[in-house]
């Protein structure tokens, strides 16, 4: 009887369990789906919001030790080394971008000067292939080139009744996005000063507060793989425009460096890449029988796309702390999602659903082993 009565209670303690486990497994997905589209709405509603403070606050986080120093050292007020480590910080950027400019402006200037040379290379060519057309058809000299070129007028008819009217319109908006951009500039500005001077206190008075110290700790991490994120695109971008340019360079560009970092800036977009300028290059080149130049740039296409394939899942899941496979994921649905901002939020929205899916999951855990610590002393 006894045997009987502990094998029923034997029964009922697995099946509780058992029940036991598949509650929490349900809690975790129903947690996991809810933290989810917390992320999306955020994204989708909030980011805009917010994003000239999150540049100030990343900003503050990279002034923050220059800052700290100059007050401790020299008893300079934070507000004061603040605005001149964030002035310092925009000088440096600053001239490093202008110099690259420079560059860029120089060759750009050079190919609108070469430009009515290419263009009489392209219309000879252009005759050469209607001329070609026109023998292969059995049509009189001339009428290819006579429907390609109404073509062009009639292109260039649409572009002046179109599109002009439109460049005109967008140009009042650019305008008008400018003076905007200017006063973003300065409320990022200030509230980077600001951070920079409060965060001390603030971080005193609040440390003591749960809820600061599960905002900071799930902060903390996404500041870390954020940061990683930026620096593994960089990197890439930076080994990519220097093949290109080297290839471009092997051919005797003279756009070598403009060109590189134009390919490069499209490599790093999911939509175009770099094969959409090297690809077509590389068919003309063997039109025209110059097949050393097609095959350097097929090559360093090649090479390009090897370099993205191997090192992007490799340095961006190992910074964010993610399998690659997955890293994969989120930036395709990042992109269906938010289009080409989507290559950034997707692998960023991915650490922040797990970052704090796990702090969630830490606190429950500890939760229940208070739970079990008081029972076992009652």
């Amino acid at each position: 009887m006894n045997s009987l009565f502990d094998s029923n209670r034997m029964g009922v303690n697995n099946g509780m369990k058992i029940w036991g486990a598949n509650s929490t497994r349900m809690r975790g997905i129903l947690t996991f789906i809810l933290i989810t589209l917390g992320v999306y709405l955020g994204f989708r509603y909030l980011l805009p919001l917010i994003l000239p403070f999150l540049v100030a606050y990343f900003l503050a986080w990279i002034i923050r030790p220059v800052t700290e120093t100059l007050y401790k050292r020299f008893k300079i007020p934070r507000v004061l080394g603040g605005s001149f480590s964030l002035l310092l910080l925009f000088v440096v950027f600053g001239t490093a971008i202008g110099l690259l400019i420079n560059i860029l402006l120089k060759q750009t200037i050079a190919f609108i000067r070469n430009i009515p040379i290419y263009v009489a290379v392209i219309a000879d060519k252009l005759d050469n292939i209607c001329k070609g057309c026109d023998d292969f058809m059995g049509l009189n000299s001339g009428t290819i080139r006579t429907m390609v070129d109404d073509n062009i007028i009639s292109t260039v008819n649409k572009v002046k009744s179109n599109i002009m009217p439109q460049i005109t319109e967008h140009t009042i908006s650019f305008t008008i996005w400018f003076v905007a951009a200017i006063g973003i500039f300065l409320i990022v500005f200030v509230s980077a000063v600001l951070i920079v001077k409060d965060l001390p206190s603030f971080h005193e008075n609040y440390k003591n507060n749960s809820l600061y110290k599960d905002v900071h700790r799930v902060t903390e991490k996404l500041s870390e793989a954020g940061i990683a994120y930026l620096r593994s695109q960089f990197i890439i971008m930076l080994i990519v425009a220097a093949i290109c340019i080297l290839g471009l360079t092997l051919i005797k560009n003279d756009y070598a460096f403009l060109v590189g970092i134009g390919i490069a800036f499209m490599d790093a977009l999911p939509i175009l890449g770099s094969g959409i300028i090297y690809i077509p290059w590389a068919i003309i080149m063997l039109m025209n029988g110059n097949i050393y130049v097609a095959a350097i740039l097929i090559t360093t296409y090649l090479i390009c796309q090897i370099i993205r394939e191997v090192l992007e899942p490799k340095l961006i899941g190992n910074s964010i702390g993610i399998k690659p496979l997955f890293t994969l994921i989120a930036m395709y649905i990042g992109v269906e999602l938010f289009s080409i901002a989507g290559f950034i939020l997707g692998p960023i929205g991915l650490v922040i659903i797990t970052t704090v899916f796990k702090v969630l999951n830490e606190k429950s855990q500890d939760a229940a082993k208070a739970k079990n610590i008081t029972y076992d002393e009652d």
